[in-house]
């Protein structure tokens, strides 16, 4: 592997969402140009989204959990005072660490946090290294502790840029009527122009220590785009509803102009770097910029978050990696593997990230170690200066990070800390780590937060009695909270009681409650109760909110497939599967689309993608094993008689019975007027969607399961399934007198929407069922089992490879019980 220099550049917040319109309209050469060199992709983000955890995340290849990095702030242990979380806090190694330890000269400027410096072989810039400015002329003195190593404070102090020194010039491209404000009163341009000195002061760093300061490894974050997006994003074309005229006149243009601004900077750092050196940029996650933009945010901690979108950018140039090219299914976390990988270096087994084999141009097998931990010697730091907070803290409240107007300021940031941390496991999947830890804060607090994340937390784990003794403490202490309401649908979704949980989510809809994950719970209940067109549609309102959820795209690429739209379908999950490549079963439908539209070789590839992520997966398996024509394994198939409710169903089981075949039925169900022979079925397959573990039970048995229940059969079990068809009107008639109707009254008041929706069901299932690897089907007619049962029986026969009566099975058939005939 080559130990070519590299350069990481962090633009916090920074979206393709808000660049790719700008590189169409030729505003951003610099990155248009890079990504003609190199690759590109979305980066997924870890939750919670606060910067600095994600920095150490992609530094060190570690979760917060493992990393130590929980928040802004942290309380000092020896004096009890709240302090700018510091760069001592951090447990992990970070990248520049590793690679000194290689015997490589590592750079760091500005990365989050990174304060006090650590004594590297190679120089720190550290993110206080532009504190709040005092009024230009008056001392701007340099916190120690902010440069490593010391000869180069007083070159580095000197270039730090106070607002004040930028002229108007500097500030027009962002907002072009500048001249007609007051720098100090107005609300945008006096901290537009703080968060510029800022940028440019952390750029010219930068460019300083790169022209002068040998390097292997450099790595510089800003963090403006993220702090501009805050300030100005509701301002960003297209105008949204309530936004003053005059102020969007006034503003519209700074979100551009901060993206133009740091294409130029890219320009600089990658002539700087030079054609021999390997870049990368990346941001932490994405920023709101289209109907899901706030126009105020709430009055809690970490407000600001709620505006950073899931994935962030990723781009890489420079002899390392291809050209031209598209990485799929990038986290934070991969980061740091990526850049071991580069340098040549093995990847540590307790590092969560992957290294993005895909992006080089000569890719070869990750080495490995156990863990970089116990390596090398321990990190040392500069002293810092003692008492020199106080003004760091002020920012970040004033960015509405923290709120320490509390009285208990110790409390509320330990609270903070640990709320924080409880999501980092989460979203890590520690879900017994994070029960105990959201369970005591919760007992400790009793803050709807907590209690809210220990239902999430309950309903992963399973936990249903638990999860509804908790959602009736929560009811009981804050009765008019919506949240608790979702959770109940939620509950009823698990439990399957599907219809409670539709009712209960379109309720809150009706509420006016705008909410993607509310959206997108509606739709998976609909596709699990096979309302699929229903399902598309809240998926398609979950997308014109968020074009690029992934969730959403393969939703609605499942939908597709079945109503028989399968390019349609392979194009959503193609756009899916580049937004999140860890997606099993989206993998698995997407080889499903291709083998339908003979792309076999693409298929093919699908499903071993698929495998590799969930190796049990046992539908990718059937498919996989019958597209390159293996012998599956040989399990004895479970035959199963389908059909809808009154099509027959009944009348083929007692065929199959007087046949000589065993049925599998508890008789649960007493005949009635209806059904005066029986209905030869199992109530346990009323629950098939919840348990299914039973199934083998019915092994050389006939299993009784209505065509809507077919979905819920698994894909570990081979099915032989015999589908009787009757004509639809019929089975409407029937199924309508069995509610109490009389055929007449059914006949003069038909339900033609219902015909529609049925006879779209039937091709809805029939797509569904082509597509089933570990499904064989027969489809028999209702009329030839009335008129020809032997000829019928004969096909059951040869299809199921048993031995069976036909002479006592033709005599079966009572045609008296054929009542609801719409022609004589």
């Amino acid at each position: 592997m080559p130990q070519q220099n590299f350069l990481v550049i962090g633009w916090d917040a920074a979206d393709w969402q808000v660049i790719e319109p700008l590189m169409a309209a030729g505003k951003m050469p610099t990155l248009s140009k890079m990504l003609k060199g190199g690759v590109k992709g979305n980066i997924a983000t870890l939750n919670p989204p606060l910067s600095p955890m994600l920095w150490t995340s992609i530094a060190t290849g570690k979760r917060a959990y493992d990393h130590g990095i929980h928040g802004f702030v942290e309380v000092d242990s020896l004096t009890g005072n709240i302090l700018p979380v510091r760069a001592t806090t951090r447990k992990a190694k970070a990248i520049w660490n590793i690679l000194n330890e290689a015997g490589l000269k590592t750079n760091v400027v500005n990365w989050w946090p990174s304060h006090p410096a650590e004594k590297l072989n190679g120089a720190v810039v550290t993110n206080q290294f532009h504190k709040d400015a005092p009024t230009h002329g008056d001392d701007w003195p340099l916190e120690a502790g902010s440069v490593f190593p010391e000869n180069l404070f007083e070159t580095l102090k000197e270039l730090r840029v106070h607002p004040a020194e930028l002229t108007l010039q500097h500030v027009l491209p962002f907002i072009p009527q500048a001249a007609t404000l007051d720098p100090e009163g107005d609300k945008v341009l006096k901290p537009l122009m703080r968060v510029l000195a800022h940028c440019a002061s952390v750029h010219n760093a930068a460019t300083y220590l790169m022209e002068n300061e040998e390097w292997d490894f450099m790595a510089v974050y800003y963090e403006a785009i993220d702090h501009f997006s805050h300030l100005a994003m509701k301002y960003h074309p297209p105008q949204m509803e309530g936004v003053d005229d005059k102020e969007f006149e006034l503003y519209h243009s700074i979100i551009e102009a901060a993206y133009r601004y740091h294409d130029m900077m890219l320009e600089r750092l990658l002539n700087l770097a030079g054609s021999d050196c390997s870049v990368m940029l990346v941001s932490d996650h994405g920023f709101e910029s289209g109907e899901l933009r706030q126009l105020e945010l709430p009055d809690v901690a970490a407000a600001p978050a709620l505006e950073h979108r899931k994935y962030g950018v990723l781009a890489a140039t420079g002899p390392s990696f291809k050209k031209g090219e598209h990485v799929f299914g990038a986290s934070l976390l991969d980061v740091t593997p990526t850049i071991l990988h580069h340098f040549g270096l093995p990847v540590g087994d307790d590092m969560e990230g992957r290294v993005l084999t895909d992006v080089f141009r000569n890719p070869e097998k990750p080495g490995e170690i156990p863990s970089w931990e116990i390596t090398g010697k321990q990190v040392e730091f500069c002293e810092e200066e003692s008492g020199s907070s106080a003004g760091m803290l002020k920012q970040l409240e004033d960015l509405g990070y923290i709120n320490l107007s509390q009285k208990d300021k110790t409390t509320y940031v330990e609270q903070e800390l640990n709320y924080n941390l409880s999501l980092s496991l989460l979203d890590g999947n520690r879900l017994e780590q994070a029960k105990e830890l959201i369970s005591k804060n919760y007992k400790s607090y009793g803050e709807l937060r907590y209690g809210l994340l220990l239902a999430r937390t309950l309903l992963r784990l399973g936990e249903s009695e638990n999860l509804k003794e908790l959602l009736l403490d929560l009811t009981q202490k804050f009765p008019k909270q919506k949240a608790i309401q979702h959770f109940e649908g939620l509950l009823a979704l698990r439990d399957g009681r599907v219809g409670d949980a539709i009712s209960n989510f379109k309720q809150m809809e009706s509420r006016g409650l705008v909410s993607i994950e509310l959206l997108l719970e509606i739709a998976r209940a609909l596709m699990i109760s096979a309302e699929v067109s229903e399902a598309k549609a809240y998926f398609e309102k979950v997308l014109k909110l968020d074009s690029e959820n992934a969730v959403a795209l393969s939703g609605r690429a499942q939908c597709y497939l079945e109503l028989g739209y399968t390019a349609e379908a392979l194009a959503d999950l193609e756009k899916s599967l580049e937004q999140q490549f860890f997606q099993p079963n989206s993998h698995y439908l997407l080889a499903q689309a291709a083998h339908q539209l003979a792309f076999d070789e693409v298929a093919v590839k699908a499903l071993k993608i698929c495998l590799q992520q969930a190796p049990r997966h046992q539908a990718a398996k059937a498919l996989l094993m019958k597209m390159e024509k293996l012998e599956p394994k040989r399990t004895e198939p479970i035959v199963v008689v389908s059909g809808f409710p009154r099509s027959g169903t009944s009348m083929l089981m007692k065929m199959l019975r007087e046949s000589g075949l065993s049925l599998y039925l508890d008789e649960t169900r007493e005949k009635d007027e209806h059904n005066p022979e029986g209905y030869f079925e199992h109530e346990r397959v009323k629950n098939l969607g919840l348990k299914n573990d039973w199934l083998h039970e019915s092994r050389r048995q006939v299993l009784k399961v209505v065509s809507p229940l077919l979905r819920y059969l698994p894909s570990s079990e081979i099915f032989k399934v015999i589908q009787i068809k009757r004509p639809l009107t019929e089975v409407i008639v029937s199924q309508e007198v069995m509610k109490g109707k009389s055929k007449e009254e059914v006949m003069k008041h038909f339900p033609f929407q219902m015909a529609m929706e049925m006879q779209q069901e039937e091709v809805r299932l029939g797509n569904w069922l082509k597509m089933q690897p570990n499904m064989e089907l027969l489809v028999v007619e209702y009329y030839d089992c009335l008129d020809n049962p032997a000829n019928v029986l004969k096909e059951i026969k040869s299809f199921l490879n048993l031995p069976l009566d036909i002479e006592k099975g033709e005599k079966a058939i009572n045609k008296k019980l054929h009542r609801n005939k719409l022609a004589t």
